[in-house]
């Protein structure tokens, strides 16, 4: 009889593997590759006119400024705060930002808040932050598509934006996550090299339409989304950390650290001087479904491909062309010069994502006048595009399948020459750390990067990977 049990269980284990891996891939074979020709977006031309436009942008690289900015930003907020993140990491910044959104909600300030329904980190040790949020009367938290391995169709619709409105007012968008290794400088452990852009409404009076909002009636969506969840962590009766305990934690960490270091939370921000004025400035996204995206983002990078006439240069942690992706670009026909900066094999935390990148590294190249690997300290995380020294796009997407067509990502495309330049002049700091794949195409400087070496255990691994994960483009 024990043996008869242990057959049926084997049996419906396996059957569970074979439903959990079909349900796995249903997103990714149902996924839109058609163009979106209705989207009214797509189309770079008459979007802009030669009148400054009601918004400005500031470039935020530098990792410690552009996480006290955030912080600064819910400091002054007044009404509201809306907050959109893949993920959070332990440690400071953490700390820091659940500090701060408690800090703002006690003076009044209405806060929503949505994470990611797998990669949160709420739960497990971080319960008890959870329970001091949740628990507070003026913040309200939402998860997008939590954990449900009997819906396995469910686990590639990831939230992946990364960006944070306040009083109709500002907006932060960019790719870091909340996490040491994105803010904190100096930090022990590898660093992410990544960029956020500050965005501030300059006139109310006017009547001009601002990229604010748009931000607004994204945030919406994603809100009110019916993948969108209210609680879906569970905890035990026991919990011994009580909200006002943990509040009260959280609160005290914020002003001990703003004592230990007064030079780090000055009480107003100088940005009045750093802001680019703009011709205007359009938020894109992807769209809001479990399958079938519409790939609106990548659509509107093939547009200004398309469209470039001097130059485009990609910036992206992973560059991974899937056959769904070349749909959107094999057709493009353009002179104009591409240049790409993305992660070495060294560099790269990523081991899934270095594989598919390393596959597709000629083809690449054969596209490209010169891709550079970045080989500094840390790894780039940040996703920029810019146009003819004058477009300029931040923010979550990856120029991978996933971003493409799996997740919901945010892009604000800038048009200003002056931001441009700047941004162009970051990239170009990266690329004198960065050795160029092709010794015929243009160096920039990159010649300086040395070499770093490649762990023999992670040029195994990689080298496995490649072979494993080729047919699998579509989910890295």
């Amino acid at each position: 009889m024990n043996k008869s049990l242990l057959r049926k269980g084997a049996l419906l284990l396996a059957l569970y593997l074979v439903y959990l891996f079909i349900g796995f891939m249903l997103p990714v074979y149902m996924a839109r590759a058609d163009s979106v020709q209705s989207s009214g977006d797509m189309d770079p031309e008459g979007l802009y006119g030669d009148e400054i436009g009601p918004d400005k942008a500031l470039l935020l690289e530098d990792p410690m400024y552009s996480g006290i900015s955030r912080l600064h930003l819910m400091d002054q907020a007044k009404e509201q705060i809306q907050i959109a993140y893949f993920s959070a990491h332990d440690g400071i910044a953490s700390d820091l930002f659940y500090g701060t959104i408690l800090s703002a909600a006690n003076r009044g300030v209405e806060v929503q808040l949505i994470f990611d329904g797998i990669f949160h980190n709420l739960g497990r040790n971080n319960r008890s932050v959870y329970r001091a949020l949740v628990n507070h009367p003026k913040i309200e938290i939402r998860f997008y598509e939590p954990l449900n391995l009997l819906k396995p169709w469910t686990l590639n619709n990831r939230m992946h934006d990364k960006f944070m409105v306040v009083d109709d007012t500002y907006a932060m968008i960019g790719g870091r996550n909340i996490g040491d290794k994105y803010f904190l400088d100096p930090y022990e452990d590898e660093i992410v090299k990544d960029r956020d852009v500050l965005i501030k409404r300059s006139c109310f009076e006017t009547g001009e339409h601002s990229v604010l909002e748009d931000f607004d009636k994204y945030f919406g969506r994603l809100w009110e989304s019916r993948y969108t969840k209210e609680e879906p962590l569970r905890f035990s009766r026991r919990q011994k950390d009580s909200p006002e305990r943990k509040t009260s934690e959280l609160l005290e960490f914020r002003r001990e650290i703003e004592a230990q270091y007064p030079d780090k939370f000055p009480e107003s921000m100088d940005w009045n001087g750093k802001f680019h004025e703009t011709k205007g400035i359009i938020l894109t996204t992807n769209s809001v479904d479990r399958i079938g995206k519409e790939p609106r983002v990548l659509m509107k990078l093939g547009k200004l491909l398309e469209g470039a006439e001097q130059s485009a240069v990609v910036q992206s942690p992973y560059v991974i062309p899937s056959d769904r992706m070349r749909q959107h670009f094999d057709h493009l026909q353009s002179d104009h010069e591409l240049f790409i900066l993305t992660n070495s094999k060294a560099a790269s935390p990523n081991y899934f994502g270095i594989a598919g990148y390393l596959n597709h590294r000629e083809e690449i190249h054969g596209r490209a006048d010169q891709i550079f690997e970045y080989d500094g300290r840390g790894s780039v995380h940040g996703k920029s595009y810019i146009f003819d020294q004058q477009i300029s796009l931040v923010g979550s997407f990856n120029m991978d399948a996933r971003s493409a067509f799996l997740s919901t990502e945010s892009m604000v495309v800038i048009d200003s020459h002056s931001f441009a330049k700047e941004l162009s002049g970051e990239i170009e700091g990266l690329v004198r750390k960065s050795v160029p794949y092709s010794e015929e195409g243009p160096s920039f400087g990159a010649e300086q990067a040395e070499i770093e070496p490649v762990p023999w255990y992670k040029g195994v691994l990689v080298k496995v990977l490649r072979g494993v994960l080729y047919p699998f483009d579509e989910l890295l």
